[in-house]
């Protein structure tokens, strides 16, 4: 107290760790959400980058989440359209590829032609057998 410089009365109050804390961290985690969808795309990244405890709060959101990731794709493809693109065509290969292969019933094709390949390890040999077809 007395090499410490200048006693005020009442600095004590609050604790270092109360000090340290801001206002959002202190909220009930709903509220914080609440206040980060008030956000737009640039400031909520900006908040996502302030430090680690509002991004862990940002990305615990579902709807927050999307929103950064969307907004951080938009950036590095260039354009909001190319993002929505991307998006938009993300999920359908999935369904897409099924179209493109044989039923599991129907692989089992072989040919005429053999080949038996040696391995350079004792055991069995394996045999391959190879057919051409052209996929729709």
């Amino acid at each position: 107290m007395f090499g410490s410089g200048i006693f005020v009365f009442g600095a004590k109050i609050f604790d270092d760790k109360e000090r340290r804390r801001d206002a959002i961290t202190a909220l009930p985690l709903e509220m914080s959400w609440k206040i980060f969808s008030y956000l737009d795309p640039t400031s909520l990244q900006t908040a996502a980058r302030t430090s680690k405890t509002w991004l862990r709060i940002i990305s615990s959101n579902k709807k927050l989440r999307n929103r950064l990731n969307h907004f951080e794709l938009a950036i590095k493809l260039g354009s909001e359209s190319l993002a929505n693109f991307y998006r938009r065509n993300k999920r359908k290969p999935h369904k897409g590829k099924r179209r493109n292969y044989l039923a599991v019933a129907k692989t089992m094709v072989t040919s005429k032609q053999t080949t038996i390949l040696k391995s350079k390890r004792r055991g069995d040999d394996l045999t391959v057998y190879t057919k051409r077809f052209k996929l729709c």
